[in-house]
């Protein structure tokens, strides 16, 4: 559950969704940016933790972060979010 070839290549070249630098997304970290996406593929938080090899208590700041970062406040906003910003396709 990693980032998916064409994510990862967009956000090396900062064109997520056409994000520039004033972009939410062009704030998140590579890692952060990891974290949201098994959030809103309905991962729970013992998947994430094994997968990214992070603590418990990372993950849940990771959250947080993203929620402040994103101006989201819980994961069905993030995922309608992630829909909205092309880094989900909502039909697969």
């Amino acid at each position: 559950h990693y980032l998916s070839k064409e994510i990862a290549d967009k956000l090396a070249l900062g064109t997520v969704a056409g994000q520039d630098e004033r972009s939410p997304l062009s704030r998140l970290s590579p890692r952060e940016m990891q974290g949201m996406l098994m959030i809103v593929r309905g991962e729970n938080n013992r998947a994430i933790c094994d997968t990214l090899f992070l603590s418990p208590k990372t993950v849940s700041t990771y959250r947080h972060r993203l929620y402040e970062k994103l101006d989201v406040s819980n994961d069905v906003e993030l995922t309608h979010y992630a829909i909205r910003h092309k880094l989900i396709d909502p039909s697969s």
